[in-house]
């Protein structure tokens, strides 16, 4: 199955990073770059089709809620995911009314972000991938999407429950956030067996996610406890 090309518009630079380090992470996606205003998203779009676009409605230049509408006029084989810090109603029901997939609110949980992918995935290749005539409950099955926006997915097999016990344990005790090479070492397991137990935390929202900037490439994951963020916030 081809991934899924997503371009981020977004005019931080360090979080179009952020998010692009996230999207390549993800099996069945794939970054398609960045566009920090309204003509760097259309010239981008224009260049290069995308399945998905991450927006901020608040894009310099793009002209909110109107250049949005002119943007799904005119690149209608793409979807949007509005990615924003503006809550006005008006903007907000706008924006999904005119066909946006999803509206989150900055900021937002990067689980949160995960869910709207994976419905997302599954709404692209169930509508792409379909060859035979449609039935009702095949199209009501799909287009009930966005209630598995809040599904629970459980722990997926190959997980040790003691394992999974024992990195979040390490993370509880750490004075701060770790890397996956550091947990890895503190348990004696591979930098990618510690990522793995981690990354399925992160989804339950057991733990949290932060980035540390490098000097080069992009930003470093770092993990910690909901108990240590609590403590520090106190």
């Amino acid at each position: 199955m081809n991934r899924l090309k997503v371009l981020f518009a977004e005019p931080d630079p360090m979080l179009c990073r952020i998010y692009e380090q996230l999207i390549d992470d993800l099996s069945g996606y794939r970054s398609a770059g960045s566009a920090g205003s309204g003509p760097e998203l259309r010239a981008a779009l224009e260049r290069e089709p995308v399945n998905l676009v991450f927006l901020d409605i608040a894009l310099p230049d793009l002209k909110g809620l109107e250049g949005f509408l002119q943007m799904r006029s005119a690149f209608n084989r793409s979807d949007f995911i509005i990615l924003s810090s503006e809550r006005d109603p008006e903007t907000v029901r706008g924006a999904i009314c005119s066909g946006a997939f999803d509206y989150l609110i900055k900021p937002f949980d990067w689980k949160r972000l995960k869910r709207a992918l994976d419905a997302y995935g599954d709404y692209h290749n169930g509508l792409t991938g379909r060859t035979r005539p449609w039935r009702q409950e095949d199209l009501d099955r799909l287009l009930g999407f966005r209630e598995r926006l809040f599904e629970s997915k459980g722990t997926p097999k190959g997980f040790q429950e003691s394992v999974l016990q024992a990195v979040a344990q390490v993370l509880a005790e750490a004075g701060d956030p770790l890397s996956a090479a550091e947990v890895g070492r503190h348990l004696g397991i591979s930098r990618s067996c510690a990522r793995r137990y981690l990354e399925l935390l992160l989804d339950r929202g057991e733990i949290s996610l932060k980035f540390r900037p490098t000097t080069v490439g992009r930003p470093e994951k770092r993990y910690f406890s909901s108990h240590f963020r609590c403590q520090k916030e106190a």
